[in-house]
């Protein structure tokens, strides 16, 4: 039953994760700066999180720092930046296309976690059903620029900074709640002075719709709702499956854009489907003889 309640919540959070490249994308061509929409994202985050706080137990202050600079801070500011520079398709391939590869690469450097020889060829599976959709996406995109290249890298450090997250998330025994109120209010409270008396903003000339959009769907569904799952998916199967499976998200950015965009499915995005799937139902296959890294509650 644990289990399931993991799979459940890593399928929610592939979905927001999904609308969260089309929603960032968005705001990333309307008036709003890239620092404005951080400053949404954990402020509107942080009011949930606040009403939270009589419920969970906060890790030590240094644990509630590294949440905040790898999963908060950091990964927001580099990615919405990138969002004003490159297209969604990049950025669905680049953010969870490359986060398992990333997250294995960085445990097997810093906490010495060889992949097992199925893991290791289901993200050989994987890395080559990314790289056909990558092939497709790209290639029907904009010609590459200076810019659109340093979209690119800013959006593989996001997924980098993501994989380290994730990887603390495995490392320090918090539960969900706890880890996501800690990573928003943390922040909030580092990010939000800085933002209001440094940082560039057009937040007073933006429309309200625009506003509200962001600061709904950014502040609670993807940095606390999302964030709550993700976590809680971590606890429940570990942070190399729960990292695999969000290989889904360009597959599912794809799929998304055919009634949505109007654009058709190519051969090639066809095959990379198919090779993300074989390879992350290999990869998850292997965690059913595995033991969960965590027991599965919330708070």
């Amino acid at each position: 039953m644990n289990s399931r309640s993991g799979w459940v919540a890593v399928f929610l959070t592939i979905c927001i994760w999904t609308g969260f490249i089309l929603v960032s994308r968005h705001g990333g061509t309307g008036a709003l700066t890239s620092w404005d929409i951080v400053s949404l994202r954990f402020g509107a985050g942080a009011l949930i999180a606040a009403l939270c706080l009589p419920y969970v137990r906060l890790p030590p202050l240094r644990v509630i720092a590294l949440f905040s600079l790898y999963g908060g801070i950091g990964y927001a500011s580099v990615v919405y930046a990138a969002f004003r520079m490159g297209p969604a398709a990049h950025a669905s391939v680049l953010l969870p296309g490359a986060l398992p590869f990333l997250t294995a690469i960085i445990a097997w450097l810093w906490l010495g976690e060889k992949p097992m020889p199925r893991r290791a060829v289901a993200l050989v599976i994987v890395l080559a059903g990314i790289m056909l959709t990558t092939a497709d996406s790209f290639s029907r995109g904009p010609q590459l620029t200076s810019t659109l290249i340093l979209g690119d890298l800013l959006f593989l450090c996001g997924s980098s900074l993501w994989a380290v997250f994730t990887l603390l998330l495995g490392r320090y025994a918090v539960t969900p709640l706890a880890a996501t109120v800690s990573t928003t209010l943390g922040s909030a409270l580092l990010y939000l002075p800085l933002w209001w008396l440094f940082l560039p903003s057009n937040i007073d000339q933006a429309p309200v719709s625009e506003i509200a959009t962001q600061a709904l769907y950014q502040g609670v569904l993807v940095v606390f709702v999302a964030m709550l799952l993700y976590t809680f998916a971590v606890r429940c199967l570990g942070t190399q499956t729960v990292a695999l499976l969000m290989a889904f998200v360009p597959v599912l950015s794809a799929l998304a854009a055919v009634p949505l965009l109007g654009e058709a499915l190519s051969m090639t995005t066809l095959a990379g489907l198919g090779a993300v799937t074989a390879g992350a139902v290999l990869g998850a296959r292997q965690h059913q003889s595995l033991r969960p890294p965590g027991e599965c509650k919330v708070t």
